[in-house]
């Protein structure tokens, strides 16, 4: 069980394992936070729904940037799942106006997309070790999928999708350079958290602006 306490020591910026050895990763998660609140004000569903879990992103990620360990890097991860699960789960619904098969179907490709991206990474990793984890390529993978699937009746929705995947790749980016470049920047996770804040963001706008256009047809 202690395992489960060890502290961890992987970003740039933390040179020791006090609880505040993080302050601006720490900080930053205050963008998920904001983001989310500003997505609960649309309150059509799922805006609250998907706006509370963004905010539950942010609180996991301060917990893991104040007390870096196995449990807290975990509850970190989990909140990160269950808000991809959802949006997989709510997108067919909401957008398609499919049924429970398709939206499980949907869940099961961003699953599949995970997946396969977490193998191919074990052959890419030999030679760029700096290659993102599988769980943020798949699901990156999945939203450009929706993009390409949207309806052209929905170029609102269509276009915040692309915005998701843009934001997406560029906070992928600085993920990946914060060791990298960690003597030249000082490091660059906060980044990711900024630019995660408008992934967030952004995918939830796509969601509503696909609800509003049903509206008004």
């Amino acid at each position: 069980m202690n395992n489960w306490f060890k502290p961890i020591d992987i970003y740039c910026e933390r040179l020791d394992a006090g609880w505040w050895a993080e302050p601006v990763n720490a900080l930053t998660n205050l963008a998920f936070v904001i983001a989310g609140l500003m997505i609960v004000r649309h309150r059509q569903h799922p805006g609250p729904v998907l706006g509370w879990l963004m905010v539950t992103i942010g609180i996991g990620s301060f917990l893991f940037h104040t007390h870096a360990n196995r449990l807290t890097g975990l509850i970190d991860v989990t909140f990160i799942g269950v808000y991809l699960a959802t949006y997989a789960w709510l997108w067919p619904s909401i957008v398609w106006h499919k049924g429970t098969r398709t939206q499980a179907l949907s869940v099961a490709s961003l699953a599949t997309f995970i997946v396969l991206a977490t193998l191919l990474n074990q052959v890419i990793e030999r030679a760029w070790p700096e290659v993102p984890p599988g769980v943020y390529t798949g699901a990156w993978l999945y939203v450009m999928t929706l993009a390409v699937l949207c309806n052209r009746r929905q170029p609102v929705a269509r276009t915040w999708l692309w915005i998701t995947a843009g934001l997406f790749l560029g906070s992928l980016t600085a993920r990946q350079l914060d060791m990298p470049l960690c003597p030249i920047t000082g490091g660059t996770h906060w980044l990711w958290h900024v630019l995660n804040a408008g992934v967030l963001y952004a995918s939830a706008r796509a969601m509503l602006a696909a609800t509003k256009t049903d509206a008004t047809n």
